[in-house]
């Protein structure tokens, strides 16, 4: 998102095309973990009002009892062989819990989660 969102970012354009041409940007949804990623990156409240304004724009998927349990999962079987984040954890079940392919420029954090689907960023 912060690719979509950043003008001055060099993936800015090629973002764009995706989320808003390819996907459309009434079939994203964010993770609430994602959300709270990007709040934690606010330098000043200028920053955080326009994060705000911009995730509101989306729905954002809750965290619930199913996603819980599969991150920890995810976290049991890929932390030590993969190092596997927490917040990774969440975004990865959110998605596959919701059926979702899961848009990621971070592939190789995610790539070895069996069961999750990827978005494929080559656009035809």
């Amino acid at each position: 998102m912060i690719d979509y969102w950043n003008r001055n970012n060099s993936r800015h354009s090629y973002t764009k095309e995706i989320l808003e041409n390819y996907i459309g940007l009434n079939n994203i949804v964010l993770s609430a973990i994602t959300k709270m990623e990007l709040i934690l990156g606010a330098q000043n409240k200028n920053e955080l009002v326009a994060i705000n304004n911009n995730a509101d724009k989306f729905n954002i998927a809750s965290i619930d009892n199913n996603i819980t349990n599969l991150a920890i999962t995810f976290l049991q079987d890929y932390k030590l062989s993969h190092g596997l984040a927490l917040p990774d954890a969440f975004i990865a079940a959110t998605a596959q819990i919701s059926g979702w392919e899961l848009f990621t420029y971070n592939v190789k954090d995610y790539k070895f989660i069996k069961g999750l689907t990827l978005f494929d960023l080559q656009l035809s």
